[in-house]
């Protein structure tokens, strides 16, 4: 019997289009000195505001090493900054220090690369799969 869970898994599907994708992205902000995770990084802190690595973690699903990194060479490049909580001495937000041009061209390049990437989908089918993946996302997280 032949196994043909590569053509029939969820997962497999799931992972194989967040590489696809996140290489999109990539390829999309390389020119303003950024990598897919970066942009990402600063679309989260755009919508929220300052916020907590650990907020940070929750959004980007991802592990506090890999985020820490992220926000180091971040800093260095200086696209976000380390605040003191106002209300939390012990704590330190996260803030986007990128405004104005480049911000609207990061988030210009992100939106081409998501437009391409889902280009054989239909409006109402790009909704269906983003509720879809936020059901499941809800499930895990």
């Amino acid at each position: 019997m032949q196994d043909d869970r590569r053509s029939t898994s969820l997962g497999h599907a799931t992972v194989r289009l967040f590489r696809l994708v996140n290489r999109s992205t990539n390829r999309a902000v390389a020119d303003l000195e950024l990598s897919g995770e970066q942009a990402h990084v600063l679309l989260v802190l755009w919508e929220l505001g300052p916020v907590t690595i650990g907020v940070l973690q929750k959004e980007l699903a991802l592990s506090s090493a890999t985020l820490s990194g992220a926000l180091d060479r971040m800093e260095k490049a200086e696209l976000v900054r380390r605040v003191p909580s106002a209300t939390d001495g012990r704590v330190s937000l996260i803030e986007a220090t990128v405004a104005g041009a480049r911000r609207k061209k990061i988030a210009a390049a992100v939106d081409a690369s998501e437009e391409m990437c889902f280009a054989a989908l239909t409006a109402a089918e790009r909704k269906e799969l983003l509720a879809l993946m936020n059901k499941c996302i809800n499930q895990i997280a």
